[in-house]
């Protein structure tokens, strides 16, 4: 939670601490009663609002690191046709978004406490390279996301090629044999090796006609 609000001129500011463990996010809850200066006005754990704040855009910036490792890691894997798990990038996914909306969350939070006088300007500006940093991930990941589908695309390309294939050689034997099974009378019906033969060139038709196709 992001908030801020004033009780008879103390300010009370609320706003997680973000660590990122395993698949997920984890939020530490800061709440701090502060004077006009960003002064605790009891014990915290803080010995400022603009410590805290400080603190928590250095957090995302951790945890940003953390990710961008792990999107370089499954890119990596995608270029070297390596097979990706669709749960890796979906939990890749909701990492990126949910620091996203953390850093803009606390973006927005940090530019009001600024525009108060209760942080400094070189916070704001650490607060918003977190922001940008998030943002960036963002555009990663439609990357990647990209770099999958296209990935899945050659994957299905590859078997409706290797499908293809297999009909091209079954189809003629299975219609051929069909034909000389029944009880009439063919040419070369009494020579196995011309049928086969005839198998032989009728395959060698069809993966020309594919081909060309």
């Amino acid at each position: 939670m992001y908030a801020i609000s004033e009780e008879g001129g103390i300010y009370v500011v609320e706003f997680p601490l973000v660590t990122l463990k395993e698949d997920d996010i984890l939020e530490e809850e800061v709440v701090m009663r502060v004077d006009g200066n960003g002064q605790p006005v009891e014990a915290a754990r803080f010995p400022s609002l603009d410590r805290a704040v400080a603190g928590a855009a250095g957090a995302l910036l951790d945890a940003a690191d953390a990710v961008e490792a792990r999107l370089d890691k499954i890119e990596y894997r995608l270029e070297a046709d390596e097979r990706v798990d669709p749960l890796e990038l979906y939990n890749a996914s909701y990492l990126v978004h949910s620091l996203h909306v953390h850093a803009y969350s606390l973006r927005a939070l940090s530019a009001r406490l600024r525009r108060l006088g209760l942080i400094r300007q070189r916070t704001l500006e650490v607060v918003k390279s977190a922001a940008r940093r998030a943002h960036a991930l963002r555009r990663a990941l439609l990357d990647l996301r990209l770099l999958y589908i296209s990935q899945l695309q050659n994957s299905i390309n590859s078997s409706m090629k290797r499908m293809t294939l297999i009909s091209t050689v079954a189809l003629p034997a299975i219609l051929i044999s069909s034909i000389y099974g029944m009880n009439i009378q063919l040419p070369l019906a009494d020579s196995p090796p011309a049928v086969f033969g005839l198998m032989a060139a009728l395959t060698a038709a069809f993966a020309l006609l594919v081909y060309k196709v």
